[in-house]
C-alpha cells in the first residue's frame, strides 16, 4: 500500500480523473505523478480467471522528455486515472528573443502575450527541435502561427505553422 500526500487545492485545479477508456494516444496522463504525453497504452491480461484488470501506460514527460511507465490495477478501489488539464490556443508570432527563448505573441483580441518561451534542449545549449524550427523559420522571414499548450499551469509551444491570413 502506497501512501501519497493529499493533493493541494492548486493541484486539483491542474489534474482531473478519467476512466481508462478515455485515454488515447498521443493524449496526456499522470504517470508516476509526472505529466506525460502517452506513447503506449496496453491492457494487460488477467493473471488468473478472477484476477485484476491492469493497464500498462508508457509516456514521455512533457517538459523533460524522460520516459515514464506504470502498470495500474483497475480493480478494487480504482477511482480513475489522473490526467493533467490541458488547453490549446493558436497565436500569431510577432517576435522571438533568441537569447532567452521568450516569444511575443498576438492574441485574437489584439493584445500581446509575452509569457511563453521555447523549450530548451536537454543539453542546455540551444532549443529543442521545435524551438529551433521556430527560430529558423522566423529568422527566414516567414509569417508564423504557434500553437501553445497550457498544461500543469505552464504554457509551452506545441506546434508551428505558416500564417495563411
Amino acid at each position: 500500500l502506497e501512501l501519497r500526500p493529499a493533493p493541494s487545492a492548486r493541484m486539483t485545479e491542474l489534474v482531473t480523473s478519467v476512466q481508462p477508456d478515455a485515454l488515447k494516444k498521443p493524449g496526456f496522463a499522470m504517470i508516476q505523478d509526472a505529466p506525460c504525453r502517452i506513447t503506449e497504452i496496453n491492457h494487460k491480461p488477467k493473471a488468473t480467471a478472477n484476477g485484476n484488470k491492469r493497464l500498462h501506460l508508457v509516456g514521455t514527460h512533457i517538459h523533460t522528455g524522460k520516459k515514464y511507465e506504470d502498470t495500474l490495477n483497475l480493480s478494487a478501489g480504482f477511482h480513475g486515472i489522473n490526467v493533467p488539464v490541458t488547453s490549446k490556443a493558436t497565436f500569431a508570432l510577432c517576435d522571438v528573443d533568441t537569447s532567452t527563448g521568450f516569444l511575443s505573441l498576438l492574441t485574437d483580441d489584439g493584445e500581446t502575450k509575452e509569457d511563453v518561451s521555447l523549450t530548451r534542449a536537454e543539453d542546455g545549449g540551444g532549443f529543442d527541435a521545435l524551438g529551433a524550427e521556430v527560430v529558423q523559420r522566423f529568422e527566414a522571414g516567414e509569417s508564423l502561427k504557434v500553437t501553445v499548450l497550457s498544461i500543469m499551469g505552464q504554457d509551452m509551444v506545441d506546434g508551428v505553422a505558416k500564417d495563411m491570413d
